[in-house]
């Protein structure tokens, strides 16, 4: 795909704020769908039949960061919801007319236990009704991660599992330097500080450097001849949202190939936190040091290196550093970067004349400490689009985020380097369907629903 071929229209639909109950019959959801692809001048009766023909392979890459809500909320807030993703494999199967394949696949957080979460949205009885219903198609549902915790537990009493063959990357995998053309390149100074949370530093430190900067990426992404890319709306202590580009991030299976933060505070050259406490740089190194030799330390040795942690950052705040830990704040200068060049990949770095289109799931989305711990905010918004950056400006508008404070939304629109730029906000407009009725409206009257904001984005 190139630049030119990305349409920036989008579409947005308000619609009802509840999921339908399984097993999820054509109800006033799926009329939604219609309604928002119908925005988008896409026929009703077979919306994608320019995006996918007879035979070939669709991939679905929803929103799974993981399998619980640890504010004890259902996950309807938390992730992409699994009725979409029906609706969406039988209007895929209208345009393929019932042969090729499905892919349905996301790399979660690394102790998210996949088979707890495809239980809880009941995707293999979606999937397994949909093969009977087209024989012919092929759907399958995969875990892309390549690092995964066995415990969420606290004290880590079950160790990380690393799988790191070169054979496996070989097979299901592409390592994909963008080199000087990475987003990242502009801070490649501060590379060997570059920081993914709970991860080996030295695994991070072999794939970014001044001039390379890799990540491993799904072959399916490349292999694909249509992808929906299918976020929840929901903040991000990070990034501020976690929209169309954030879920990108999960085409990649090791999270040691992602710069998250840059380790230390502002005045150091880091984004980790503001400001300097030399308390908390001894709490990154002990963290560094724990997180680099975790699988080679005993159980005992394990509690008593994460209760020090713990016994450290309890004492920085006591003397006066502030409570911001692991780039989650407005300042983080890294994720933005890492978000884009990943983008850049999916849109661009495949041989396939192929679209990838954006679908929100707003119908509950989530507020607060998002997206591991996101507050339900029953919303019933859906919004679509192929350009990424746009469907982000609007989901950051409804928010009620300053969308020029969005490192993301802002230099993907308006980066030179950016391959997603195009119209400034000012000038835009977009279709919007409420009860029935379309219209077009400017971005400034993009309906807000006032979303609380993460801890540390208070002021965007």
């Amino acid at each position: 795909m190139n630049k030119e071929n990305i349409k920036n229209d989008i579409s947005l639909v308000k619609t009802d704020t509840k999921y339908p109950d399984f097993p999820y019959e054509e109800g006033g959801l799926y009329q939604a769908l219609l309604n928002l692809f119908e925005g988008l001048g896409f026929p009703r009766d077979n919306p994608f039949s320019s995006y996918i023909k007879l035979g070939q392979t669709a991939l679905i890459k929803p929103n799974w960061v993981r399998n619980q809500n640890p504010l004890g909320y259902n996950i309807d807030s938390l992730v992409s919801h699994a009725s979409i993703i029906k609706y969406l494999i039988d209007l895929l199967a209208i345009s393929m007319e019932g042969k090729g394949q499905i892919i349905i696949a996301d790399a979660p957080l690394q102790n998210c236990n996949f088979e707890d979460l495809k239980n809880q949205i009941k995707i293999i009885e979606i999937v397994e009704k949909a093969k009977s219903k087209y024989p012919d198609l092929s759907i399958v549902v995969e875990d892309w991660r390549l690092t995964t915790m066995k415990s969420s537990s606290v004290n880590v009493q079950n160790v990380q599992d690393y799988k790191l063959e070169d054979d496996k990357w070989g097979e299901d995998y592409k390592i994909v330097d963008l080199g000087k053309e990475s987003f990242l390149e502009d801070i490649s100074k501060y590379a060997n500080r570059f920081r993914v949370t709970k991860y080996k530093p030295s695994l991070m430190l072999k794939h970014h450097s001044l001039g390379k900067h890799e990540y491993l990426v799904s072959k399916r992404v490349f292999e694909a001849d249509f992808i929906i890319n299918l976020p929840k709306m929901k903040t991000h202590i990070k990034a501020g949202l976690t929209g169309a580009m954030k879920n990108l991030v999960g085409i990649n299976g090791h999270k040691e190939f992602l710069p998250h933060h840059i380790k230390g505070s502002v005045l150091d050259g880091g984004d980790n936190y503001k400001k300097y406490s030399w308390l908390k740089s001894k709490y990154e190194n002990l963290y560094d040091y724990v997180w680099e030799n975790i699988n080679n330390f005993s159980v005992f040795k394990r509690k008593v290196l994460l209760k020090l942690l713990q016994i450290i950052w309890k004492l920085s705040i006591f003397f006066g550093a502030d409570k911001i830990s692991a780039g989650s704040w407005g300042g983080n200068d890294t994720i933005w970067r890492t978000t884009l060049d990943l983008n850049h990949i999916a849109y661009f770095g495949s041989s396939k004349s192929r679209k990838i289109l954006n679908i929100v799931d707003g119908i509950v989305a989530g507020e607060g400490e998002g997206p591991l711990e996101p507050t339900p905010k029953p919303l019933g918004i859906l919004i679509a689009g192929e350009n990424p950056a746009y469907v982000d400006a609007v989901m950051a508008k409804m928010m009620g985020y300053n969308v020029s404070k969005i490192p993301t939304v802002y230099n993907a629109i308006y980066n030179q380097k950016s391959k997603f730029l195009g119209d400034s906000l000012d000038n835009f407009e977009l279709n919007f369907s409420e009860n029935g009725e379309t219209k077009k409206i400017d971005f400034q009257e993009v309906p807000e629903f006032n979303f609380k904001k993460p801890k540390f984005w208070q002021s965007v």
